[in-house]
């Protein structure tokens, strides 16, 4: 059984006015230098081996599990050659082991302001935090840049396999009172315990909740009032499974 919903993260997502009209460019990138990410000089690559190098990574913030993707290269006219052309992509769940996903190439772009961009890589359903292109060629400038990443993700909370059972978020974190859960579940008949410990382990607050049927979110009253600044561990548990999830909080005034 499975849950699944999709969304999309858009990355320097400088687009253009929208067209009303069916003769419009839908995709369509500006000319403007700003509207994207430049490198005129290389520094030291996450990952060791490629030794120093222009590169750019994303910290996405979660697990999520991407899919296709599409690039608008380096589009402003008198600058075009610093486009980026062959570059490489590698992506992480933690931002130290890296998978390489490939070798790919980018073509030139336009330079009008009806440039769409290229289709990208395709991650088929890879699960990662932490995506790393590194480019190794551009079509000759002195800088190597791109315009925009557009890539299309599935929500991680919206997915949920037999073997995970839920899937628990909680934020904002840090936190200063009280913490907001979002949580899905196979089972949303089950109740709900939450339990907050320092990080000594010891507890602070245990209580539980019901779900209730096509809602993801729950305030989690912590009183962050009576605890002191520091690092906390809030377990999420269904009691009807033995699974449970771990989110570590830091308390901030």
């Amino acid at each position: 059984m499975m849950k699944k919903g999709h969304l999309y993260i858009l990355i320097f997502a400088f687009l253009s006015t929208p067209c009303i009209s069916a003769q419009c460019y839908p995709d369509r990138h500006s000319t403007n230098w700003f509207d994207g990410w430049v490198s005129c000089e290389k520094s030291p690559n996450p990952i060791a081996s490629y030794g120093e190098t222009h590169w750019i990574m994303y910290d996405l913030g979660y697990d999520y599990v991407l899919n296709e993707t599409k690039l608008w290269n380096a589009n402003e006219p008198k600058n075009l050659n610093y486009g980026i052309n062959d570059f490489n992509v590698d992506y992480s769940l933690d931002g130290v082991t890296w998978t390489n996903l490939g070798a790919f190439n980018l073509e030139q772009a336009s330079g009008l302001s009806t440039y769409e961009g290229a289709e990208g890589p395709d991650f088929n359903a890879t699960k990662a935090r932490y995506v790393l292109i590194t480019p190794t060629s551009n079509f000759g400038g002195d800088c190597y840049g791109f315009s925009e990443l557009k890539m299309s993700i599935t929500d991680p909370f919206l997915v949920i396999e037999e073997a995970d059972v839920f899937n628990a978020m909680a934020y904002p974190n840090p936190f200063i009172n009280n913490v907001t859960l979002r949580m899905v579940s196979l089972d949303e008949s089950a109740p709900v315990n939450y339990a907050l410990y320092d990080i000594l382990g010891r507890t602070i607050i245990s209580n539980t909740f019901n779900m209730s049927e096509g809602n993801d979110t729950y305030e989690l009253p912590l009183q962050g009032n009576t605890l002191s600044i520091g690092i906390y561990i809030l377990k999420i548990r269904e009691l009807y499974i033995s699974l449970h999830q771990k989110v570590k909080l830091s308390f901030a005034r």
